[in-house]
């Protein structure tokens, strides 16, 4: 696409240690990785999935108003404090890729159709 403005989806897609899969979500609650990436400028939602098998890869996609502001979050500091968080937890390298969004339907948010969302309040330890 030559639209530097077209939207983007990023896919992430990380391997528990075995019996660590709670553990490694747990991270994402704790230290607000999802609330974190929001105040990207550009960041307009993110999800973090989990497969009915325990031993299978969490995915964590994210919707970018551009590719450009995904990179923003690539080059952002925190991911290093954040990155340190999860390796504990990561049984092998992360494998990610971006797609530029070229056609879409519907107007529905994982938030929207009932997913929990992460807010300062339910953040245990204050770690923003």
């Amino acid at each position: 696409m030559n639209d530097a403005r077209v939207p983007a989806r990023s896919v992430l897609f990380l391997q528990a240690k075995p019996g660590m899969r709670d553990d490694l979500v747990g991270v994402f609650r704790r230290i607000d990785i999802p609330g974190n990436a929001l105040l990207q400028e550009g960041c307009l939602s993110v999800e973090v999935q989990v497969p009915p098998d325990e031993d299978g890869p969490l995915l964590v996609t994210a919707l970018w108003s551009h590719r450009a502001a995904y990179d923003g979050w690539l080059a952002n500091p925190w991911r290093d404090y954040s990155g340190s968080e999860l390796a504990p937890f990561l049984a092998e390298e992360s494998h990610g890729v971006v797609y530029d969004i070229v056609l879409a339907g519907g107007d529905v948010s994982a938030v929207a159709a009932g997913a929990p969302m992460i807010t300062n309040e339910s953040n245990e330890d204050g770690v923003e």
